[in-house]
């Protein structure tokens, strides 16, 4: 007996606990064993454990993981004209002062988000969006 494709596609995109407990549901659906469900799956989703639950300390070939959204956040600051940007509102003391500080705008190198910063060099700002702290020297 073989499992529907569709389920067979949920098994192949979950590892670990996800994997362990879809694939207790698929033995109930289906009436069959777990570990026949789990060898009908690829080996590279193999559990690291053995059938008797004891830990196999052999090395396991595992292909790199390459990360597509990695993104490079030593680059410098894109200074934006801030006349193009309006300011939320904010409620809280002091707010008139601190928006007669601001010089510059300037996006975010972690999400890209215009923000306000005075022309302090060198200034550490956190980004209240994506919270990357940043520093910028120029």
């Amino acid at each position: 007996m073989t499992l529907e494709s569709s389920d067979m596609a949920i098994l192949r995109s979950l590892s670990g606990y996800e994997l362990s407990l879809e694939v207790a549901k698929m033995a109930t659906k289906y009436g069959l064993p777990e570990a026949t469900i789990m060898a009908m799956l690829p080996s590279q989703s193999t559990p690291v454990h053995s059938q008797v639950g004891e830990y196999d300390p052999s090395p396991q070939a595992n292909a790199p993981i390459v990360d597509n959204n990695y993104k490079d956040y030593t680059t410098p600051a894109q200074v934006m004209d801030k006349s193009n940007f309006r300011f939320e509102y904010d409620p809280t003391p002091g707010v008139s002062q601190r928006r007669q500080n601001v010089d510059q705008a300037i996006l975010c190198p972690g999400c890209g988000v215009a923000l306000g910063i005075p022309a302090i060099r060198p200034i550490k700002v956190t980004c209240p969006q994506c919270m990357l702290e940043s520093t910028f020297d120029s």
